[in-house]
């Protein structure tokens, strides 16, 4: 089975921005003066999110808005998240605005995975097909618990959760942006 590299792989941007990575999630906003209480997303939060970095602003399903860079003023750890602070962003109001969207960074500035490693944020968006029953809808989000990661899928029926785990994930098609797991009953 491919394991999850925590540092996420690429975005489809379509511009003429460099590759980027996304690299953390917005969660909620913190404090009155525009900051982010933000999930990392990669493996080098201290590269990506601390102060000094430069940040790109992307859509609730990771994809690249197309705007400027922003600075980031402030980035620390604060307990399990990070507090982000950019420039441009100075009440909790446009902060609030940010809840749910992602943060791209520029690939540079990232280790390639390891081989049979697969980045987080490249599986949002990709197709989930069970062995011997085709397709069965997308991957909408994914979420760390103490068990794993558990994949949101979002399918005809609803938004059920699998969880990242050999006996569940048969393989991982990255080119063809592609989950295939194992027939279990009543997993989805």
């Amino acid at each position: 089975m491919t394991t999850i590299a925590r540092s996420p792989e690429s975005t489809e941007s379509g511009s003429t921005l460099p590759e980027l990575l996304v690299v953390g999630k917005v969660r909620r906003a913190h404090g009155i003066r525009g900051a982010f209480a933000v999930e990392a997303l990669t493996d080098e939060p201290e590269l990506m999110l601390g102060s000094g970095s430069v940040l790109f602003a992307a859509d609730r399903d990771g994809n690249s808005t197309g705007e400027p860079p922003f600075h980031v003023v402030d980035g620390r750890p604060m307990n399990r998240e990070w507090l982000v602070k950019v420039a441009g962003v100075d009440d909790r109001d446009s902060a609030d605005s940010w809840r749910g969207r992602y943060l791209l960074a520029e690939s540079s500035k990232l280790p390639a995975p390891g081989n049979d490693e697969v980045y987080i944020a490249s599986l949002v968006g990709m197709r989930v097909a069970v062995l011997g029953e085709g397709e069965v809808g997308h991957v909408r989000d994914i979420y760390e618990a103490p068990q794993g990661f558990l994949l949101e899928v979002e399918t005809n029926d609803g938004f059920p959760l699998v969880p990242w785990r050999p006996e569940i994930v048969d393989h991982v098609d990255e080119s063809a942006r592609l989950i295939v797991l194992k027939p279990l009953e009543g997993l989805l």
